[in-house]
């Protein structure tokens, strides 16, 4: 099966280029449109949804964050692909929190984008194959009552899509009820097995929803529209956090028992109006990821306790500048004490805005990317190498895990960098091997690129290259300025005549050393030689002015 690819891109030479000079076929695609800014993809999106969306970020009328952030909330199985330049650093900060699945950085080489869209036909090829999975679990499941609960609830855990009268009745049919909210985290269940994931929260589901005693509060537990375990509480007084540990407790003793997975629960506060439950399903989803401070010691988090949290943690941030010293001087143990100093800031703390630690380390990287590449490497591609991106991260559910893998990714690029100045070390070698060369020989009638690359056996096109990034100008231009240096020289003494200095020199036609020799002073071989008579050497200053 093809999947559908629509391009976005303002410049329409790039934008047909990558539509028509790539046989995307091969790798499992095929064009449905291209379009100049992101208001004509989104009316191309509404006819014709596409499986990716390929985009610019710098555009008019409507740019690429825009066009994210929109397919974002209202599309978000679609797969985005950021093409940007190395000038975008912000953006892409705000790409990382919209779903983006890859970026690619301007120019981009056939290789990348080859490696980039294999890599996303295997991801939807998965997708289509859990759907398939899912499908035929479901239809079983369809029959159930279960569904429709489902389904009631996401509405109104979402905020939308109920009867309100329905709804009241419902909550309040024997008097004002308090609601609350509690996510659950699974821990150790399923592993890499997103089906055996599955299988595992359908379950515990099932167990919640029917051993868990309704008495002073009861529960309506779901598989919600995020995929995770959520319940909906409900009591007739306001649930204190003294009543409410034995409950989340005996909760998670019925779950281990029934399945040997462990549970950790995040519980939100309580009011009277049903219309707060996605504030709570919110707050309760925040408690729960507490998990990546607290390292699961505590079985439940409460909202209030992260009302009444004062850890300043917006205060703290990575030192780049000295983990950049540390990557350039492959010191290991440094970059690690580095990454410890931070991570042990936040270890068992209460963070509000929990996925802050992901912001920061993504933070890092971006820094670390830009001076790096300054060196001549290229983070994005020792990522690539180590098979991940920057938006791994967040699926990694410990400080320990996060940390690893920005320890994994500084160290693989201190490796890089001392690869990279083992190379320069070489190259500059070779360029002061064929300096030598130049400097004995550029008079020389049979100097060359050719004859220097003889001498040193490299061939003419890495000889031209080196040359022009050591000495910051091209070969021929070199020995053009050694050449007519010299022949000032040659010109101080009046017997020499101008033709035998152009052959001594290596030109054959006198002519072409006049007109050089003009370019370069702003006077012919003859003015000069008359100056120089008439002051007796006061040329320099003359000749200083016009270099």
């Amino acid at each position: 099966d093809m999947y559908k690819l629509l391009v976005v891109e303002d410049e329409k030479s790039i934008a047909y280029g990558i539509a028509n000079s790539i046989e995307w076929e091969t790798w499992g695609f095929e064009i449905s449109g291209v379009c100049g800014n992101g208001i004509e993809a989104l009316e191309q999106i509404k006819k014709d949804k596409p499986h990716v969306v390929l985009s610019d970020i710098r555009m008019p009328e409507m740019d690429g964050i825009e066009l994210m952030q929109h397919l974002s909330r209202h599309y978000p199985e679609i797969k985005i692909i950021i093409l940007s330049g190395y000038n975008d650093f912000e953006y892409l900060q705000m790409s990382i929190k919209n779903q983006v699945m890859e970026y690619l950085l301007k120019p981009t080489d056939l290789d990348e984008f080859e490696v980039t869209f294999r890599k996303i036909k295997g991801r939807l090829d998965e997708e289509k194959k859990k759907e398939l999975e899912e499908r035929e679990l479901k239809s079983v499941y369809e029959e159930s009552k279960s569904l429709k609960l489902r389904k009631k609830y996401n509405l109104l855990i979402k905020g939308y899509g109920y009867d309100d009268e329905k709804m009241e009745e419902e909550f309040f049919r024997q008097g004002e009820n308090w609601l609350g909210v509690m996510a659950i985290h699974l821990e150790g269940s399923g592993g890499e097995d997103k089906n055996a994931v599955y299988q595992d929260q359908i379950k515990v589901e099932k167990i919640l929803n029917e051993k868990v005693p309704k008495e002073w509060i009861d529960g309506t537990f779901i598989w919600n529209f995020e995929e995770k375990i959520t319940g909906i509480l409900s009591s007739k007084e306001e649930p204190l956090e003294q009543d409410l540990q034995p409950y989340v407790r005996n909760l998670a003793e019925i779950v281990f028992k029934e399945t040997g997975i462990r549970i950790y629960a995040g519980v939100s506060s309580f009011y009277t109006d049903f219309h707060m439950l996605p504030q709570c399903y919110e707050q309760a989803k925040c408690c729960a990821s507490q998990k990546i401070y607290s390292e699961g010691k505590n079985l439940v988090t409460f909202y209030k306790e992260i009302q009444e949290a004062d850890f300043d943690y917006y205060a703290i941030s990575f030192d780049s500048g000295r983990i950049l010293k540390e990557i350039m001087e492959q010191q290991e143990i440094n970059i690690e004490n580095a990454l410890d100093e931070i991570f042990s800031e936040f270890k068992g703390k209460v963070v509000l805005d929990y996925d802050y630690i992901d912001r920061l380390s993504l933070e890092l990287l971006f820094n670390l990317s830009r001076e790096l590449l300054r060196c001549g490497v290229q983070l994005e591609k020792v990522m690539k190498a180590m098979d991940c991106t920057y938006t791994s991260i967040y699926s990694l559910k410990s400080l320990k895990e996060k940390k690893e893998f920005l320890s994994r990714i500084l160290k693989e690029a201190s490796k890089e960098t001392a690869r990279m100045k083992g190379e320069w070390k070489s190259r500059s070698s070779l360029a002061m091997k064929i300096k030598e060369i130049v400097n004995e020989e550029f008079d020389s009638n049979q100097i060359s690129l050719e004859y220097v690359g003889a001498k040193v056996h490299k061939n003419t096109a890495y000889i031209s290259k080196i040359f022009k990034n050591e000495f910051g100008c091209n070969f021929s231009d070199y020995i053009i300025t050694k050449r007519l240096e010299k022949s000032r020289k040659l010109l101080e003494d009046p017997a020499r005549k101008i033709y035998e200095i152009s052959d001594e020199l290596g030109w054959a036609d006198v002519s072409n050393y006049i007109k050089l020799f003009k370019k370069k002073y702003g006077i012919s071989p003859k003015e000069y030689r008359n100056i120089l008579q008439a002051e007796g050497g006061g040329m320099e200053k003359y000749s200083d002015e016009n270099e």
